[in-house]
C-alpha cells in the first residue's frame, strides 16, 4: 500500500490582478523559507492562478494553492506555528475577499489513470 499524504488546497478570491500576482510571488518565498527544526518539511507546494475566473463555475475564485505534507503533524505545525506560512497570511489578509480551505489524504505523487 502506498503511504498516505495529507494534501491542503486553498482557494482565493483576490479580484485586483496586480495583487494575485503579489500572492502568487509570496507562495515563492514560501517554498524557499519554510522550514521545520532548519529543514524544509513541505513535500510540494503549487499555486497558480486560476483560468476561468470569470466562469460562475469558479464562484469568484482567482488563487489555487495544493500543499502536501508528509503527515498531520507537519500540516499541523503548517497551519499552527510556521513562521513562513505566518508570513503568507499577512500578504493574503490584505488583498482577500474570500478564501477556503480543504484537507484530504491520499497518495502523492496521484494514482496514475
Amino acid at each position: 500500500m502506498a503511504p498516505s499524504y495529507v494534501k491542503r488546497v486553498t482557494l482565493f478570491k483576490v479580484p485586483e490582478e496586480e495583487h494575485i500576482d503579489q500572492v502568487l510571488q509570496a507562495y515563492e518565498v514560501l517554498r524557499q523559507s519554510a522550514k521545520r527544526d532548519g529543514k524544509p518539511y513541505i513535500i510540494s507546494n503549487a499555486a497558480r492562478k486560476v483560468l476561468n475566473a470569470s466562469s460562475p463555475l469558479s464562484e469568484g475564485y482567482t488563487i489555487m494553492s495544493q500543499s502536501i505534507f508528509k503527515d498531520h503533524s507537519d500540516h499541523d505545525f503548517y497551519d499552527k506555528e510556521c513562521p513562513a506560512h505566518k508570513e503568507l497570511k499577512k500578504t493574503t489578509s490584505r488583498v482577500r475577499t474570500g478564501v477556503m480551505t480543504v484537507v484530504t489524504e491520499g497518495e502523492w505523487p496521484e494514482a496514475k489513470l
